[in-house]
């Protein structure tokens, strides 16, 4: 035998090691192939929705303002899908003086809304106002109002701008409150213009 291994050395020296290499990546090969591989993604799909979940409840939150006749004014944050009327009740509600009829309870909520509360008119219906041929100042737009005598682009911009800083104008009057809007020019739109 020891001959054998003499004649055969040089080849033993060169086949065992690849005898034994092979052998031990066989065997690491199949060891890791039975060991099951865990995907975080896949093994709890409970967990991966809940944070999915909170992403977009984060991004759900819209702010809406809310002036006028109501207990608590401001900027308030609500979530989408929210209501006028859920916006009122966590401004406190609406106070004694305030015309509800006027506000559409039910319209959703959107970002950067302006929610205006009016005050009761003067105890008569709206509907009796319908037909005087006088623009509303509180709710008109501003291409409405540009067609009340001397009320150009600026002016217009700067009613609404009024009305969504000051709430709804009580009087024709507080008009005059207005930048560019003196006695003159009070004088030639008065007869143009409202309140309800």
């Amino acid at each position: 035998m020891k001959l054998w291994v003499k004649n055969y050395q040089k080849y033993l020296l060169f086949i065992i090691p690849l005898v034994l290499l092979s052998s031990f990546f066989f065997f690491n090969h199949s060891t890791k192939s039975s060991i099951p591989v865990s995907n975080p993604l896949t093994e709890n799909p409970a967990q991966t929705t809940d944070s999915t979940t909170l992403i977009e409840n984060k991004s759900q939150s819209i702010f809406v303002d809310i002036k006028g006749e109501i207990l608590n004014e401001g900027v308030y944050e609500m979530e989408e899908g929210d209501r006028v009327i859920d916006l009122v009740a966590k401004a406190g509600g609406e106070l004694s003086g305030a015309d509800m009829t006027a506000v559409n309870k039910a319209q959703k909520l959107q970002d950067e809304m302006v929610i205006m509360i009016p005050p009761e008119t003067s105890g008569q219906p709206l509907e009796e106002h319908a037909d005087t041929g006088k623009i509303n100042i509180n709710n008109a737009s501003p291409a409405e109002l540009e067609s009340i005598p001397g009320i150009g682009p600026s002016k217009a911009a700067a009613i609404v701008n009024y009305r969504e800083e000051n709430g709804y104008f009580t009087s024709i009057e507080e008009i005059m409150n207005i930048s560019g809007i003196g006695e003159k020019t009070f004088d030639k739109l008065k007869e143009s213009i409202s309140t309800y």
